[in-house]
């Protein structure tokens, strides 16, 4: 399936798409023992308002949806100080790397703008830091937590990558390249 057209929206607007996003996050993250995709649909339900954090936003080629992410309060336990964080990008797997994961997250910046929030927060494994990166993301800390992650910021002012407090944002260097597969585009 090649991309002519991406269409970019909230869940709030296309809630026809609650079902295939909340599979992709179940299916993705959420598959355990003694969990079921409900909890997933339930979490997304609450991201019905047009531009108020929690939100979803959904890629669609010609009407169908192909990607998405959401904005949510807290997404790292281990930084409770940040928020809102992106989480859950997701891309169906035969449209990577066609700019679908940038779409949504550049969406995802203008719709926090509009919030209003300074910035936006991610926790990702380094393997997947350069997608951001390419986005307008700042590495802020790497080995964070349990896992082999790091946090980004984005700004969601007008300089993309501007660090928060206004400070300068240092991209962090020599680090590893481990981690799981990638997961976005």
């Amino acid at each position: 399936m090649g991309l002519t057209h991406i269409e970019v929206q909230q869940l709030s607007e296309c809630p026809e798409h609650l079902l295939a996003v909340g599979t992709w996050i179940y299916e993705e993250w959420w598959n355990r023992p003694n969990n079921t995709s409900e909890v997933v649909l339930r979490l997304l339900r609450t991201h019905t308002e047009k531009d108020r954090v929690p939100f979803t936003v959904i890629a669609l080629a010609a009407g169908r949806p192909v990607g998405s992410c959401c904005v949510i309060e807290s997404d790292c336990a281990h930084r409770p100080q940040y928020a809102p964080w992106v989480a859950a990008v997701y891309v169906k797997p035969e449209l990577r790397r066609q700019g679908v994961a940038s779409a949504l997250l550049q969406e995802a910046a203008r719709i926090a703008a509009r919030v209003p929030v300074q910035g936006l927060y991610i926790d990702c494994h380094v393997k997947t830091a350069p997608v951001y990166e390419r986005s307008g993301w700042t590495i802020l800390e790497r080995e964070v937590g349990d896992k082999d992650s790091v946090v980004m910021f984005r700004s969601c002012r007008s300089e993309p990558g501007a660090a928060p407090n206004g400070g300068p944002a240092e991209p962090l260097s020599n680090w590893g390249v481990r981690g799981e597969p990638l997961s976005v585009s």
